[in-house]
């Protein structure tokens, strides 16, 4: 197999036909992940193996590239034993997903099939809004105040003259961790407890600072794409994250979901079986 740090199984092979799943998997998030699509799939995939990607540990001050990503997950291992049929890519997953699907065609000589669930690009406002969405996900633990001052720092940061991408990033985790030191003394648990959750963020916001460094346009212009309600009204209200995105998209189908459901409704498993053809 792959090497076990860098992918995860969530369903093993059976054969030497995998597909990979490339996300930023966290535990509690309302969103659903390749495990659920996968369950929902069925017997539809039972000659495939599913692997996900593992994220390295690695924070900001490392400044690392795309490159390093992708080095991580398609470093040593038995590659040569499978054939990779497809690789899937979620939000900013997707722009790693073209990366890996770059690299294998070149390694085993045919191309894999992408499909991207609600792809788009990193720029700096993301930063601010995972904050939000962070914010939001605190629910009563703030005030209505300190949580829309909350908001307003965030937005502060990314729309500063001088914002850079990685320097953002960093003013971002500071605020999180002021945040998070006063949510975990309200609600009683310990700093180290804050100190790991504070890690995970940074990590994320690593992987999405890192994804700007890289270029997924020409693989997406030979993707499909499972798009969402709330993907569809980001592109009407403008936002480049996704309407860039959609400049260069393959094959699309919007489907009649929210973000968070995107991967565990039947109506995605249903364009899989019809118009990917695995």
């Amino acid at each position: 197999m792959p090497n076990a740090q860098s992918w995860s199984v969530i369903s093993a092979p059976p054969s030497d036909r995998i597909i990979l799943g490339v996300d930023f998997p966290a535990a509690g998030r309302r969103e659903a992940g390749f495990d659920e699509l996968v369950a929902g799939m069925g017997s539809a995939w039972s000659e495939y193996g599913f692997l996900q990607t593992v994220p390295p540990t690695v924070g900001l001050a490392d400044r690392p590239t795309g490159d390093y990503y992708t080095e991580h997950w398609m470093r040593a291992g038995d590659w040569e034993q499978y054939e990779v049929v497809a690789v899937f890519g979620y939000c900013v997953g997707s722009v790693y997903a073209a990366e890996i699907a770059r690299r294998l065609t070149g390694t085993q000589g045919t191309a894999p099939k992408v499909v991207l669930f609600d792809p788009q690009l990193t720029d700096v406002q993301l930063l601010a809004n995972e904050m939000h969405k962070m914010i939001a996900m605190a629910g009563p633990v703030f005030s209505e105040e300190e949580a829309e001052q909350g908001r307003r720092r965030a937005t502060a940061i990314v729309e500063g003259t001088s914002a850079v991408l990685a320097e953002a990033a960093v003013e971002i985790v500071d605020l999180y961790r002021e945040l998070a030191t006063l949510a975990f003394q309200r609600i009683g648990l310990s700093d180290s407890r804050r100190d790991e959750v504070v890690r995970l963020f940074e990590s994320y916001m690593t992987w999405l600072s890192a994804a700007a460094q890289v270029d997924p346009s020409d693989v997406w212009q030979r993707s499909v794409g499972i798009t969402s309600d709330d993907f569809a009204a980001q592109e009407e209200a403008g936002d480049p994250m996704v309407v860039d995105a959609v400049k260069v998209l393959g094959r699309r189908f919007p489907l009649g979901l929210g973000h968070a459901d995107l991967m565990r409704d039947e109506a995605a498993v249903r364009v899989l079986v019809d118009h990917v053809g695995l």
